[in-house]
């Protein structure tokens, strides 16, 4: 049974292959070995093979060989491809044995080699003792057109039954984690997966999808250029066109979302729906950002966005449930942000206001998972606080989270209470009026009114 479907899937692949003719390069053009090499570049080799006899008695009897080695250098080399060009090499690849039905792909190289990635030792880990690292394979590429760093590949493995030894069976998925160039290969591709049934000498390959990655990045590109320049139509069109042609493209999502977000807040008090759909959109494919300047500048608008949706709900009973979600994602947006190891304090100070939030959401539930909350909001707010107060940011909103955060905690030591409660209790009032007085330097009022809350705090603690 298993011959039979196998030589099903062979027939299929010839026919859509050849009776369909739909095995074409990027031109247009059928793909074939031919395709390497232009006819014009042939003419002129065979043009030059009675040429280089006459300049070889001609340079015998004139010495004339450094500038007849000047004029080829000069007019005649350039003329001649010194490399084939890259071929566009067509599979058809399988999902299933069961079910025969090709999908089709771009041949990118075939494997080089396979190892284990680097053991990571983590004494905490419950897989202790286990070995659970992927694998890396090293491929050496035929057509690098439409690769990026995460992008998806497919492990073909080989069929015999075809003619050319294309078409085959999906084995496994990598994920690209480097494209460069090898002295002895040329270019390579090194990717991770867990690839237990791959093995060294299968193809791998791309979908058609990737094939408008470049487009779509060099159209991101206009809308940045009429962004600049204050045309938010056409940027929003150019925009929308690199989604049209890439949607896993996240600088086109952000972009977008940092468009819709400042259209928002222009008409005042708006929720930013279309621009959080952006962002979640760019967050799914996070992966595939180019830059990691990009990156950070993607995570910093999305947590704008989300805080600026909490700011404006927050008040509605109604919609609690809702918000709490958008402080959980924002925390989410912030670790990754963290994790490039740039620009700290822009995510700190998110972080600290999302996590006071959240102490002041579960600050009056009475249910164990609740109160438990309240007890890590309460400490991480306080442990990002005190980040952006040993390395103090020119920032207002800071010192503003910080007088709000601290006279909460002053609240709570009311009553009677011991000596050391005390001390803190006192520190407590330093800090809140240390932060009402930076806050108060900072502020910009012609761009931000002050917030009234601030000074409640400082009278608060001074009674």
């Amino acid at each position: 049974m298993s011959f039979t479907i196998r030589k099903e899937i062979s027939r299929r692949g010839a026919e859509v292959a050849e009776g369909r003719g739909e095995e074409r390069n990027l031109s247009g053009r059928r793909a074939s070995s031919r395709d390497a090499h232009s006819p014009g570049s042939f003419f002129l080799f065979f043009l030059l093979i009675p040429f280089s006899a006459f300049l070889r008695g001609l340079c015998v009897k004139k010495n004339l060989y450094l500038p007849i080695l000047l004029i080829l250098s000069t007019f005649i080399l350039p003329l001649i491809p010194l490399q084939a060009q890259e071929r566009t090499q067509i599979i058809y690849a399988f999902r299933s044995y069961t079910r025969p039905e090709p999908i089709r792909m771009i041949l990118v190289g075939e494997i080089q080699s396979k190892t284990k990635a680097a053991e990571v030792h983590d004494t905490e880990s419950p897989f202790r003792g286990y070995d659970t690292r992927q694998d890396q394979v090293m491929v050496k590429v035929t057509n690098r057109t439409g690769l990026k760093v995460g992008q998806k590949l497919y492990v073909i493995e080989k069929n015999p039954f075809h003619q050319e030894n294309r078409n085959g069976l999906i084995v496994g998925e990598i994920t690209v984690s480097a494209i460069l160039y090898n002295p002895f290969y040329g270019w390579v591709v090194t990717g991770t997966g867990i690839l237990l049934r791959v093995r060294i000498g299968q193809f791998i390959a791309r979908t058609l999808a990737s094939e408008n990655l470049e487009r779509a990045r060099v159209l991101k590109r206009n809308g940045d250029h009429h962004f600049n320049r204050g045309d938010i139509e056409r940027a929003m069109t150019s925009y929308n066109s690199a989604v049209e042609a890439d949607n896993t493209l996240p600088e086109a999502h952000a972009a977008l979302g940092r468009v819709y977000l400042n259209l928002a807040r222009r008409h005042g008090e708006q929720t930013p729906i279309r621009a959080l759909a952006e962002f979640e959109l760019a967050w799914k494919n996070k992966e595939n950002f180019q830059y990691t300047y990009d990156e950070l500048e993607f995570y910093k608008d999305f947590m704008d966005a989300l805080h600026y949706t909490y700011a404006l709900r927050r008040l509605e009973s109604s919609r609690q449930n809702n918000l709490v979600r958008h402080l959980d994602r924002l925390l989410e947006v912030g670790q990754s942000a963290l994790s490039l190891k740039s620009d700290l304090s822009a995510a700190i100070l998110h972080m600290a206001r999302a996590q006071y939030h959240r102490m002041n959401y579960y600050k009056n539930q009475s249910s164990p998972e609740e109160r438990r909350k309240f007890d890590e909001a309460r400490m991480k707010a306080g442990e990002y606080m005190q980040q952006l107060m040993h390395s103090p940011p020119p920032d207002s909103e800071a010192y503003r989270i910080g007088a709000l955060y601290y006279s909460e905690l002053y609240t709570e030591l009311s009553g009677t209470i011991t000596a050391a409660q005390q001390v803190r209790k006192n520190r407590l009032r330093e800090l809140v009026g240390y932060c009402v007085k930076q806050y108060h330097l900072y502020l910009d009022e012609r761009r931000t009114p002050a917030d009234a809350a601030v000074d409640r705090a400082l009278r608060l603690v001074e009674d």
